[in-house]
């Protein structure tokens, strides 16, 4: 119980009048923790309230588990809720493994039943055990110093009041105090890793080390603050070398390759998690290949990265910037009669084309001035296939539409969708850039067709 209140005291964890709810599986690790907060509360003057979280997984033993959770919150007279999930359906939506998708289940519906109770704490029963574990497995993962950090005591509202107490003390606290606990039999399988270090790794390096668990947690701590020390350096270091915009951030190249290179790495990752909100997925060898990009790249070098992220080496700058999703490809053709107008709703844009005997091409690069007696065929619009040439205003042969695109500097994601305007199969007007050279207006040009695109609200 003391360790329980230093570990609260010592990293603040709970203050007077807060609301702390508290995660209650039904086993050891929660029933100390709800038991022991229970305790506490009148003395450090919170409130205590209990949520359990079914997955959906185990059949008749999550049945029992939720029973024995609201048995115990009731004969501690705590507030009880509980909320069901189906965690191999959100596994299968996600691409994530059951055991990764359960975790991700759990939080969300911890911090939505914190949001509708005001509480300002979510507390779990983690404890020094899972701490060793989660180093070692980080480890064994090839993490950094984020990794090797561990659990932290404090992350947001979550609060980890057990992270100093060893779970042989918990099981001594529920014989001490006759509490009743449920068996998650699934944690003595095997097959998990995470249940391998527990159940066989970390009991091998006890016998060599047989204080490897306080080992670890020490390890822990050290790497936590140094990280946290790391972090702000990295914060200071971007907002020197980088700039923001709009969906994209910009590294300086000649400032940042005179950092070290933990710097340069962390400079990186910390720019990327501007853009997709975190820095998953995100391993050492992209990490460094963007280092070298930024380094030594070759301009117009691109390096594509997890979460839409693309980075793109300019000339004093290695450019990261979100990507747009692929839009559908639109394989429609509509007819464009002169005089007349058509909605190409998919394209998000209206076409009109008129007969005329004006001469000076239309300064908007919206409006195109065509000779009419080059036009033979009736004029349709489509977007682009493969295969398309066109001879671009200004030059003598024609060229590839994608080579057009490169060199007009045309987006990636939105050339499937610029509209081209075509008589017969020859394209006149690629909207919005350029008309083609053979159907310029001539001094000897007498009837023109002007044409004109509004794009859709």
């Amino acid at each position: 119980m003391e360790r329980v209140a230093a570990t609260i005291a010592a990293h603040k964890m709970i203050a007077a009048r807060d609301t702390v709810l508290v995660a209650i599986s039904g086993g050891a690790d929660s029933t100390v923790l709800l038991h022991a907060l229970v305790e506490l509360r009148t003395r450090r003057r919170f409130r205590v309230r209990a949520c359990h979280v079914h997955h959906g997984l185990r059949g008749a033993e999550a049945d029992e588990d939720a029973k024995r959770a609201a048995a115990l919150a009731r004969s501690l007279k705590v507030p009880f809720s509980q909320h069901r999930a189906n965690v191999r359906a959100f596994a299968r939506e996600q691409g994530m493994s059951v055991e990764a998708a359960a975790r991700a289940v759990r939080y969300q519906l911890l911090e939505r039943e914190a949001d509708s109770l005001r509480a300002s704490r979510i507390a779990t029963g983690h404890t020094a055990d899972d701490q060793a574990e989660t180093v070692l497995l980080n480890v064994l993962r090839g993490s950094g110093p984020a990794g090797l950090a561990g659990i932290p005591p404090v992350r947001g509202r979550v609060i980890r009041p057990l992270l100093d107490v060893t779970r042989a003390e918990v099981e001594a606290y529920c014989t001490a105090h006759d509490l009743q606990y449920r068996l998650d039999r699934s944690n003595l399988d095997t097959t998990f890793t995470r249940n391998r270090i527990r159940h066989e790794i970390l009991p091998a390096l006890r016998k060599v080390q047989p204080r490897v668990d306080a080992c670890l947690g020490r390890l822990a701590d050290i790497l936590r603050a140094e990280n946290e020390f790391m972090v702000q350096q990295t914060a200071d270091v971007l907002r020197e070398v980088g700039a923001q915009r709009p969906g994209e951030v910009g590294v300086a190249c000649a400032p940042f390759g005179l950092l070290p290179k933990a710097l340069q790495r962390r400079v990186l990752r910390a720019a990327i998690a501007r853009l997709k909100g975190d820095e998953l997925d995100i391993e050492l060898e992209r990490v460094d290949a963007l280092v070298d990009l930024a380094v030594s790249g070759r301009t117009g070098a691109v390096i594509e990265l997890p979460g839409r992220v693309r980075a793109e080496r300019t000339y004093g700058e290695v450019v990261l910037s979100l990507v747009s999703p692929p839009k559908t490809v639109v394989a429609r053709e509509w007819r464009l009669s002169v005089p007349g107008e058509v909605a190409a709703s998919e394209l998000g844009i209206e076409l009109t084309a008129a007969r005329s005997r004006a001469r000076r091409a239309p300064s908007s690069p919206m409006s195109a001035l065509l000779d009419a007696k080059d036009i033979k065929a009736a004029l349709t619009v489509r977007t682009r296939r493969r295969g398309d040439r066109f001879t671009p205003l200004g030059m003598r042969r024609a060229v590839k539409l994608q080579d057009f695109f490169v060199n007009a500097k045309v987006p990636r994601a939105e050339r499937s969708r610029v509209p081209l305007v075509l008589s017969g199969d020859e394209i006149v007007w690629v909207v919005g850039y350029r008309i083609s050279d053979r159907y310029k207006v001539r001094d000897a040009t007498r009837r023109t067709i002007r044409l004109d695109a509004r794009r859709q609200d």
